[in-house]
């Protein structure tokens, strides 16, 4: 994300256009963090997550005369990068590969003491959390994960993913409603609690722009 007095994006995206490289890197170190999630938990882990962070940068780049700004770069930066996900979605359906399955060898190192202390209990609880997540999204249909993947990932608003998707903004909230939906159903399943913020309507004022007139 931009900081004051930095220049925006599209500035940074003509720069590079016009052969100034480091324009690029700047452009990478602001978003690099978002495009790598947004890659990984679409594909799940694996080599071909680096692989796919960088075709997406590379198309980013290639077509970075081809940017009108008539949408804000985040807009077409995550529209390139989903499409950078479909076409390998697509490659590996024609020759799917099968990875070999994982082996815990137990050679592990020995905890020092079998009482951990608060702090640790609390990052072992966070990173439990996070897993549970990460199954309830990768869980979700493929339509409803990239709603909520670059709803919950990036800054982008409901009109900015309609546009990114090619779709209405109605259609992006139902899908964004459902995901958001069986996410916390699948959290209240296995930790045996309710989740807060059932109201999907909660979820769409979060970020303040949303459902204004």
């Amino acid at each position: 994300m931009a900081r004051p007095g930095d220049e925006d994006d599209a500035t940074l995206l003509r720069r590079y256009a016009a052969g100034d490289a480091r324009a690029a890197d700047q452009l990478v170190d602001r978003h690099g963090s978002a495009v790598y999630a947004f890659v990984r938990r679409t594909l799940g882990d694996g080599a071909h997550v680096d692989d796919l962070v960088q075709e997406a940068w590379l198309r980013v780049l290639r077509g970075a005369g081809s940017f009108d700004g008539r949408a804000r770069f985040t807009t077409w930066l995550f529209a390139v990068t989903r499409n950078a996900c479909l076409d390998h979605a697509r490659r590996r359906a024609r020759s799917p590969e099968v990875a070999p399955p994982r082996q815990d060898s137990g050679d592990g190192p020995i905890p020092e003491r079998l009482d951990p202390a608060p702090g640790v209990l609390d990052a072992i609880a966070r990173r439990e959390l996070s897993g549970l997540v990460e199954q309830a999204v990768a869980d979700l249909s493929s339509v409803q994960r990239e709603v909520f993947l670059l709803r919950e990932t990036t800054d982008l608003s409901f009109d900015e993913i309609a546009t990114a998707l090619g779709l209405s903004k109605d259609t992006v909230k139902s899908r964004m409603r459902y995901a958001l939906g069986h996410v916390r159903r699948f959290l209240r399943d296995r930790l045996g609690v309710r989740v807060a913020g059932d109201d999907f309507g909660d979820a769409g004022k979060s970020r303040g722009e949303e459902d204004r007139p």
